[in-house]
């Protein structure tokens, strides 16, 4: 149990990072398509429009991570004085800050949050508008200049370090052992931590050098994890089986890998394939210099050729597809072996995490929720949670909010959002049993909130008990 907790806590800091990130996607992909259309070699070349994309990288992108890091944490203040700090860093340095903006952002709001919270009761009335105001100014100010003189400077120096390790490990042609760890990273849920969090800050500086990185398809690079369902789709059996062909659309089109990971947690032995694919797709990336402009996302075939210049077009297909026909034929050769394990079953059903399996939803709904939640408090508002809180989350809302519409409770808001960032007004929490945990983490102990663990969020028979416990709360008299 106590290496499940520990699991959960480092899914909370991937999420955490992750959410500074994910919601300003969109922002990447358009910088994306605007630096593959019109720097030196893109597909139409424009000197004049050319001119934005550095400094949309250096100063519109590190602010806006440092705005919704800080508003993540203290809402629009923090956000505030988020942006405000982040500023620090970039102009105290010469490259891409965005592990600065991931620094300063949460731990400026952080500061601002404890100070706000410690003053409030102290402030008398008619002076709060001054309090908030010069708190935040001076606060900001300090923490600015803080981290001009010593956080910028000290993120610099840990960029140039690992991007020379990097460029060394690339030039040794070791990159494909990054796969030893993506592999289980991913069927995890931990991908998130070591995209968003190492990889993609360092792709930037490749990729501002270089025109291009390869680190931007350790995690997004479908190939392999489409290669080790087409595999189960084929030789696989039961459940598994049927339900592959439409977990690889899902991911390969929608760009929703998550979909992917369940299969390998029912059965581990498969990781292995996915792992050989990967290995050797960034092999290829290496050899026929493949590479991305920036964060493919969502991280579909669609979005990685999106984000894909105009010299790397060939290398990547290529990389991507051999990588699919590898994973496929390990997973195939996996699979005779090793068998299917239990193929009748869901291969999203019990999974485990850390050698103990997640409470069920008898589990928690029955034991825990039973003895603290007052069933005669109606539900008003239900979050839908995956890890980033923008891909699976947003089908299961749209699936529990058609269940909800067929049953009648049509007033209830339904929203997605990620598993440890939702809004504190929930009154039920609705997520993926190896999340459960992740989801508790960020309830600050409120009282009425149900948490339901499930096992896909596509499925409806799935959210039965997130019915029952709505028509018990909300029930009324004809």
């Amino acid at each position: 149990m106590e290496n499940s907790k520990l699991l959960a806590k480092i899914r909370k800091f991937g999420g955490y990072m992750s959410g500074m990130v994910m919601p300003i996607l969109g922002v990447f992909v358009g910088w994306g398509l605007m630096a593959a259309f019109f720097i030196e070699g893109g597909w139409w070349p424009n000197p004049h429009l050319a001119e934005m994309i550095d400094p949309m990288m250096k100063y519109v992108i590190p602010l806006l991570i440092g705005y919704t890091a800080g508003y993540n944490i203290h809402g629009r203040r923090g956000g505030a004085i988020g942006a405000f700090t982040t500023m620090g860093v970039i102009l105290g340095t010469d490259v891409v800050m965005i592990s600065g903006a991931m620094i300063m952002g949460p731990l400026s709001s952080w500061v601002l949050k404890k100070f706000d919270n410690f003053i409030k009761s102290k402030t008398k009335p008619g002076f709060e508008m001054f309090i908030d105001n010069f708190s935040l100014g001076i606060i900001g100010a300090f923490l600015t200049i803080f981290g001009y003189l010593t956080i910028g400077p000290s993120v610099e120096g840990l960029v140039s370090i690992l991007s020379a390790a990097v460029e060394w490990v690339t030039n040794q042609g070791l990159i494909p052992l990054l796969s030893i760890f993506m592999a289980p990273a991913q069927v995890l849920f931990l991908n998130n931590v070591v995209n968003h969090g190492i990889l993609a800050p360092l792709g930037f500086v490749q990729a501002e050098e270089m025109g291009k990185s390869i680190l931007f398809l350790v995690d997004t690079n479908n190939g392999p994890l489409l290669g080790t369902l087409f595999a189960i789709s084929i030789f696989g059996k039961g459940k598994a089986k049927k339900t592959a062909p439409m977990a690889m659309f899902i991911a390969g089109i929608a760009g929703i890998g998550e979909v992917y990971f369940p299969f390998v947690l029912a059965n581990p032995v498969l990781v292995f394939a996915t792992m050989g694919g990967l290995a050797v797709s960034l092999g290829l990336l290496v050899a026929l210099g493949g590479g991305l402009l920036g964060v493919a996302s969502p991280g579909s075939l669609i979005a990685i050729f999106m984000m894909t210049p105009k010299d790397a077009m060939l290398p990547n297909a290529i990389s991507i597809i051999v990588g699919f026909i590898v994973a496929f034929l390990i997973g195939m050769l996996l699979l005779k072996i090793f068998g299917s394990g239990n193929g009748d079953q869901d291969p999203t059903a019990d999974i485990v995490v850390g050698g103990s399996k997640v409470k069920t939803v008898d589990d928690v709904s029955n034991s825990e929720n039973e003895n603290s939640i007052d069933e005669r408090t109606p539900i008003k508002k239900v979050v839908i949670a995956c890890d980033s809180g923008m891909g699976s989350s947003a089908m299961g809302a749209s699936v529990f909010r058609n269940l909800l519409k067929k049953e009648g409770f049509e007033d209830i808001d339904v929203e997605n959002s990620s598993a440890n960032n939702y809004s504190n007004d929930a009154d039920m929490v609705i997520t993926l049993n190896s999340m459960i945990d992740r989801a508790k983490l960020s309830s600050n102990n409120r009282e009425n909130m149900n948490f339901v663990p499930i096992e896909n969020f596509l499925k409806p028979e799935n959210y039965n008990e997130a019915l029952r416990i709505v028509k018990t709360r909300n029930y009324t008299e004809e």
